[in-house]
């Protein structure tokens, strides 16, 4: 079976099962965030651990991504019908923090315990902490208008990756098309191409779903059609960056996948590295233009 085949079957697999989950309730939305950090995380500190040595980390990894990621579900409030916890992201980063500090003291050499450190501390940092963030992008209830921000970050990322995939694999040697690298070092299939028609279907998709629907209308915000095409742009950008940085981190550990979980397609940082930067970048700005408004 062909990679394309496999990578369709999983599709049509698993997309029904995730809107199930963001369209049934709280604990489904917050339990399927915690879940993928917590595999992303582990994918992560699997990774590191080729590199440096020291202490199999995954479960830690697994635990503290999941754990940080259900504090900021706590932190933003009306979950599960609990209030507002404002310094359970906080406290719950020092914890993590602590103990990867000890973990290194106890058991990691000289020799690599600061890039040791770094890099397995890197896991839970940022797909907990800025990973987290998705989960405030969603709200309490059953029905998917509570959860419109998420959908919006979740479909633009799929239709970018999908049509940067599509446009750099057939239209290569075709033509001017396909024969401009665009991070070599990086990630050698990926083409300016690609990346510039995944951005326009974006930005397209996102400035008409922001101006005229009620995607984002959780935030107390007006849009322009400026200002949707600008939050278009901040999303093509993000998510291309952290896809650019989890093929980064594959290619310094030399993986090609980060794990086995999406069949033909890899793991959840294969599948999910542009939401991790993307969403955040969404959150904070619209939280921003709303403090301001």
């Amino acid at each position: 079976m062909s990679n394309l085949a496999q990578r369709l079957i999983t599709a049509f697999i698993a997309i029904p099962i995730v809107f199930f989950m963001l369209w049934f309730c709280d604990y489904s939305r917050i339990g399927l965030m915690c879940f993928l950090a917590g595999v992303a995380a582990w994918e992560w500190a699997r990774m590191a651990s080729k590199m440096y040595k020291g202490p199999d980390m995954r479960f830690l990894s697994f635990a503290s991504a999941f754990a940080l990621t259900l504090a900021w579900a706590l932190s933003e409030g009306g979950y599960f019908g609990l209030p507002a916890v404002p310094c359970v992201v906080g406290m719950t980063f020092l914890v993590v923090f602590a103990v990867y500090i000890a973990v290194a003291y106890a058991k990691v050499e000289i020799d690599h315990l600061f890039p040791w450190l770094v890099m397995q501390l890197g896991a839970p940092l940022y797909i907990g902490l800025w990973g987290g963030v998705n989960a405030l992008m969603m709200g309490s209830g059953q029905g998917f208008e509570h959860c419109y921000p998420f959908i919006l970050v979740m479909t633009s990322m799929w239709l970018c990756d999908t049509v940067a995939y599509f446009f750099g694999k057939f239209a290569a040697g075709k033509g001017p098309f396909g024969r401009h690298a665009f991070a070599p070092s990086i990630s050698p299939k990926k083409t300016w191409e690609g990346s510039i028609a995944g951005s326009i279907a974006t930005v397209a998709w996102v400035a008409y779903w922001v101006k005229c629907s009620a995607a984002l209308s959780t935030f107390n915000v007006q849009f322009t059609w400026v200002s949707a095409i600008g939050i278009g742009l901040l999303l093509t950008v993000a998510g291309q960056a952290g896809d650019l940085l989890m093929s980064a981190l594959k290619r310094w550990s030399g993986t090609k996948d980060s794990g086995n979980l999406f069949v033909g397609h890899g793991g959840v940082l294969d599948r999910c590295d542009s939401f991790y930067l993307a969403a955040p970048a969404l959150f904070f700005l619209l939280d921003f233009m709303q403090k301001i408004a």
